[in-house]
């Protein structure tokens, strides 16, 4: 048996950009699953409080607008973003089966777009796809006509959030999220102007089961964790820039060029070019 000192598991394994988890539906749907029941497990045999990083995927393509915690939904359950939004809805129900059933301590918070230092370039999210397009002079593609909205929240904002809401009495799911809204295209022209990029603005299909508006109801948030996002879109923003133009900036001067190697000669014979 596995012994440890804890109080507090922060359950934060998953993928969570679309084409990372629309690539391995199967592995995430078990990260989510599977990996939630042996954290739970593990909770219960420690006496630990544990904190699953849900997500506002559970929401869908809302039908309700901005998105409270009470809302239950608009998910297709077989659609190619399903294992994440599916994964994700059975996780928290999980919880709440071994909050009932064994005395676990849980917390749940639903997570909305977040941004900063340290993503992947290549993440594949509309964050770091435009700033990296824009910095290398490519087209913006926004997917669709550019009209959908999204709320985004800045790295250290939701850091702040998972903390309070782990130390807090609050034991039913929680909205961590920026409620100022903007279209897809105002998104893409904002960082454009940021980065001072002249790259254009390709639209393509719009994806399959793209939720048309996200914007969280932080109500919750606000008067029972005392939490809200206080770091502005544009200053988070230039944070990310800044870090994905030295991050190319590093890639460009570290490449490695691999050196041929010479041919090796059979011992005695001639080497003919």
């Amino acid at each position: 048996p596995w012994f440890s000192v804890v109080d507090q598991i922060y359950h934060l394994a998953s993928p969570a950009s679309p084409p990372n988890y629309m690539y391995n539906p199967i592995k995430t749907l078990k990260t989510n699953t599977i990996g939630t029941l042996n954290m739970l497990g593990l909770a219960k045999r420690v006496g630990a409080r544990l904190l699953l990083a849900s997500t506002s995927e559970v929401y869908g393509d809302p039908e309700v607008h901005p998105q409270n915690e009470d809302y239950w939904g608009h998910v297709n359950p077989i659609g190619p973003r399903a294992c994440y939004d599916e994964g994700k809805r059975v996780a928290e129900t999980m919880c709440y089966a071994y909050m009932k059933q064994e005395g676990v301590e849980v917390r749940v918070a639903r997570i909305f777009n977040t941004f900063g230092p340290r993503m992947h370039m290549n993440d594949g999210r509309v964050v770091s796809n435009f700033i990296l397009q824009a910095l290398q002079g490519e087209p913006l593609t926004v997917y669709g006509p550019g009209t959908q909205t999204r709320a985004f929240q800045y790295v250290s904002d939701l850091v702040n959030g998972l903390v309070a809401l782990m130390n807090s009495n609050v034991s039913s799911p929680v909205n961590l999220g920026n409620p100022e809204e903007h279209t897809i295209l105002e998104f893409a022209q904002l960082i454009k102007k940021l980065v001072g990029s002249g790259s254009e603005i390709q639209f393509l299909s719009e994806a399959q089961d793209d939720p048309q508006k996200r914007k969280p109801d932080i109500r919750k948030a606000k008067l029972l964790l005392g939490w809200e996002p206080v770091v502005p879109l544009e200053e988070g923003l230039n944070k990310a820039i800044h870090y994905f133009r030295k991050e190319l900036e590093y890639q460009a001067n570290n490449q490695y060029i691999p050196k041929p190697k010479p041919a090796r000669m059979k011992k005695g014979r001639t080497r003919h070019n």
